[in-house]
């Protein structure tokens, strides 16, 4: 799974705090460009999407608080 989010609609330490959230469903990785956040995890295929949509949720959610 890679995931491209823009900083100006994610902050970084939202992403920061669904990634520990979820470090039990996968092994993430975030790399900061200066426009983009961009995160990577192996995830089976089968779950990708699951996980994809729940990880992003999760991050809209804390956006929101």
């Amino acid at each position: 799974m890679t995931l491209k989010l823009n900083k100006e609609i994610y902050p970084v330490k939202a992403v920061q705090k669904a990634v520990s959230f979820y470090k039990q469903v996968a092994n993430f990785k975030l790399k900061n460009s200066q426009n983009y956040i961009l995160v990577s995890a192996a995830i089976d295929k089968n779950n990708e999407e699951l996980v994809k949509n729940e990880f992003l949720n999760f991050v809209l959610g804390v956006i929101r608080q």
